[in-house]
């Protein structure tokens, strides 16, 4: 019986992911996994590596068990999972003596703070995280150029293909609030470092 269920599910969710792929033609397809998936023991992450191979477009599962995580963090969901596909960061030694291959940003933790955390990032090691328009993303990419900041990546990119590369020594900051889940999975699996900005850019915005 389960392994009829599971011939059925996979023969559906490929017909839908098809027809997808011909009506759209994306660079990934996101698969959000609900209660009612959680209810009758679908497989979605043993299914969506088979799907990958016949159909040629990857397949991330994001699971939103919950009211919260399905209708009012969905995109926090799903960027957590997507940062889980990211390529490793690989670390380019540079010459510490010249200097203006380094860029300084100044980050003002709190109002009360008198003082400024000052860290030194090469212009690879910057990724923003968080779901814009391209217009949006452009217009702050230029807001940031102005002000010496180089933005190496973004979280999720246009093309699934153009993922940033995560790892240590790669700085990470959240455009849009309610963003914790993908905070914690970029910290804590893949070993980035976050920095705490204010309004308007950072979970705390």
């Amino acid at each position: 019986g389960d392994i009829s269920a599971q011939l059925n599910d996979q023969k559906e969710l490929e017909k839908i992911c098809l027809q997808i792929k011909d009506d759209r033609k994306p660079s990934v397809i996101i698969w959000i996994g609900t209660c009612t998936t959680e209810i009758v023991k679908m497989d979605l992450e043993g299914i969506a590596p088979k799907l990958e191979k016949q159909i040629g477009i990857p397949i991330i599962v994001a699971r939103a068990n919950g009211l919260d995580y399905a209708f009012t963090q969905g995109e926090d969901t799903a960027l957590a999972a997507m940062a889980h596909r990211c390529p490793e960061y690989k670390y380019c030694e540079t010459n510490p003596n010249n200097q203006s291959e380094f860029t300084h940003i100044e980050i003002h933790a709190t109002s009360s703070e008198k003082a400024h955390h000052r860290n030194e990032l090469t212009r690879s090691d910057l990724v923003l995280f968080g779901s814009l328009s391209s217009s949006v993303a452009s217009q702050l990419n230029l807001e940031l150029r102005h002000q010496s900041i180089f933005v190496s990546g973004w979280l999720p990119s246009q093309r699934y293909d153009e993922l940033p590369g995560l790892g240590e020594g790669v700085y990470v900051c959240g455009v849009n609030p309610f963003l914790s889940r993908t905070a914690t999975t970029l910290m804590r699996r893949r070993k980035c470092k976050l920095i705490g900005a204010p309004f308007p850019i950072g979970p705390d915005g």
